[in-house]
């Protein structure tokens, strides 16, 4: 059984892991708050924009380097820059490991963020280049994303575009999937035609729109990924703080029960 100065030792450690794990939940409650808005401020445009694409997909791909399609995809997969996030990356490592075995031999691999980038070097997977965005995502940084990507287009390295990344459906829940940044008409597809009025022209609209379209995808996609990392984050850090607060409060139990224990058996060894 622990003495009384081993449970006062034990109680100051974890006294200051509560509070780290306390000051980590304030900070990521901060970001996690920041990101949320920005996030659902900015999904309603890129739901927009990806329905556009949907209708006149044909008309605006005409305005996009052409796919070369004897080459091989590309893959990009999302993770976060940190741990201490639960399972989130390990989540997202094992879909995407899951994800490549579905797709060609010579598939080109792209990680995207500081933990991604970590296990394909440790495991020594190859993998072409490698993205790291910061932990709130600026339009600059997914501009120079796309930027790339449209090269690559542009120079018949890929024959299309996967992303591997986490859809955020709320704090406690974020679910991998894989989505195709580039789609092209089926042949017998039949699309939806709306009454829009085209100024100055049809032609003029559809090119100006061409990569504003695709590049709402893009960043809808780094800023869901920042979020369901810093959201992970947030609940981890949560459940740590809780769980050290119940052990201080057990300990502090004990503590107090033990001091009693000493008191009662001087008090009966003095009346003796």
């Amino acid at each position: 059984m622990a003495t009384l100065q081993e449970l006062k030792k034990k109680l100051r450690g974890i006294k200051s892991t509560e509070k780290l794990t306390k000051a980590m939940k304030t900070v990521s409650a901060a970001k996690y708050s920041k990101l949320n808005r920005l996030f659902g401020e900015y999904s309603a445009y890129s739901e927009k924009c990806f329905k556009l694409y949907k209708q006149y997909e044909e008309e605006i791909n005409a305005f996009l380097p052409d796919m070369n399609t004897s080459a091989p995809p590309a893959v990009f997969i999302f993770s976060s820059n940190k741990g201490m996030c639960g399972g989130f990356n390990t989540e997202i490592l094992n879909f995407a490991s899951e994800k490549l075995k579905e797709l060609p031999e010579g598939t080109l691999v792209f990680p995207c963020g500081k933990k991604a980038v970590s296990y394909f070097t440790e495991k020594k997977l190859p993998f072409e280049a490698s993205y790291i965005f910061s932990d709130t995502p600026s339009a600059e940084e997914a501009n120079a994303f796309l930027e790339d990507i449209l090269n690559m287009r542009k120079e018949g390295k890929i024959s299309s575009v996967f992303a591997v990344c986490p859809a955020y459906k709320n704090v406690m829940k974020q679910i991998p999937e894989i989505r195709e940044l580039f789609t092209e008409k089926k042949a017998g597809e039949q699309k939806e035609e709306s009454d829009l009025l085209f100024f100055p022209d049809r032609t003029t609209v559809m090119e100006s729109i061409s990569e504003k379209v695709i590049f709402a995808a893009v960043y809808g996609i780094i800023l869901e990924t920042a979020l369901g990392a810093q959201a992970s984050t947030l609940t981890t850090m949560r459940s740590a703080y809780d769980t050290a607060k119940a052990y201080s409060a057990m300990l502090e139990t004990q503590i107090n029960r033990k001091r009693q224990s000493e008191v009662t058996a001087d008090v009966i060894e003095t009346s003796r």
